[in-house]
């Protein structure tokens, strides 16, 4: 084919995809209605719903359209296709509007089950002006069964030297004389004792301030800001080699076997369901809604952040605890922050 052939072919292409896609002679301008749909009915606190948009133009034919989602009723945040029940002291029916070139429909989802395993750990404001804290007093979720293996970086004593080495407390469940793992040694910690109990993986919650805003009765919030998601590669490196026997099998952990590892560990010893992936930053669009009751508003948004570390049969973190002290055990906390961003917002009158 030549080159005036090609050419020829690619505007028949082009012309016959704006054709089919409903965009040429303004096909996506002629949508005279909406029809809208969610991927679930119901929602629970702190999960998503993906929401989606079909439009029918003057002729009769369906084509996707991506409206701008805004909440009428209710409350919760909303992006550009999905929307996210985050609202810490909001239950009920929350109405959605899609518009798209001045044609508007509206959806109403439930948001059900309130986020309450442990105490509002909010603040409360005394006025709209007041400085919010930057993190919420950290709460205790989960007391998690003990692991089955416990290593940590210690004295060791070998061959008539003393070395810094990794020493295993833990083996199978059973506590025993702290010793060196590595392959053909054989060494015994400076402590030269047994550890008075298994430590325990458990869990514990608190909230960083996102964003935080003033604002009127009535008035729409309405804003992209991002936030941290998921955690360190360090962090998670750290708890992982202290959990396994491969404290000194493998030179480098690479991440699939860490996220696999501490995702097993975390949901076998806590019973606590949690995504573990590499820390990220996420911008996303925030919308709320605020109703009449009050004449100022201060709202806030907070990312959930859920800590696991390995601590004593009290949930006290090794470093601290003392049924530990003096052994210099780190609790290696792992933070995990996930998808959930919680709003929370008080109403003054002036």
């Amino acid at each position: 084919m030549n080159g005036r052939s090609m050419r020829v072919f690619l505007v028949i292409v082009t012309v016959f995809a704006m054709l089919v896609s409903g965009c040429l002679f303004g096909g996506l301008k002629n949508v005279v209605s909406l029809e809208l749909a969610a991927s679930d009915s119901t929602v629970a606190f702190g999960e998503a719903i993906e929401l989606s948009a079909l439009g029918t133009t003057k002729t009769g034919r369906a084509v996707s359209v991506k409206p701008t989602w805004e909440i009428v009723v209710g409350s919760g945040t909303v992006g550009a296709s999905n929307f996210q029940a985050s609202d810490w002291d909001y239950e009920g029916d929350v109405t959605l509007r899609a518009t798209y070139n001045g044609v508007a429909s509206e959806i109403t989802i439930t948001v059900a089950g309130l986020l309450r395993d442990y105490e509002d750990p909010f603040p409360t404001p005394t006025s709209p002006w007041v400085s919010l804290p930057s993190k919420t007093d950290s709460q205790l979720v989960k007391i998690g069964d003990p692991v089955d293996f416990f290593s940590n970086s210690v004295y060791l004593r070998m061959n008539g030297r003393i070395i810094r080495g990794w020493g295993r407390f833990v083996w199978d469940g059973e506590i025993m004389l702290p010793d060196d793992p590595s392959p053909a040694t054989w060494a015994n910690s400076l402590l030269n004792q047994e550890i008075p109990e298994i430590p325990r993986l458990s869990h514990r919650v608190h909230f960083e301030q996102i964003e935080s805003q003033i604002l009127d009765r009535g008035t729409n919030f309405k804003k992209t800001v991002s936030h941290r998601q998921g955690t360190t590669i360090e962090q998670s490196q750290e708890l992982v080699k202290r959990l396994t026997s491969e404290t000194t099998a493998k030179a480098q952990w690479g991440w699939g076997e860490i996220e696999t590892t501490l995702t097993a560990e975390i949901t076998s010893r806590t019973q606590q369901s949690v995504k573990v992936e590499r820390e990220e930053t996420v911008t996303r669009e925030w919308s709320f809604i605020h109703p009449n009751d009050f004449d100022i508003y201060l709202y806030s948004s907070w990312n959930k952040v859920d800590t696991f570390y390995l601590s004593d049969s009290n949930g006290v973190p090794l470093e601290k605890s003392p049924i530990f002290e003096g052994y210099g055990f780190s609790s290696c906390p792992v933070e995990i922050r996930g998808g959930v961003v919680v709003q929370k917002t008080w109403g003054f009158n002036n």
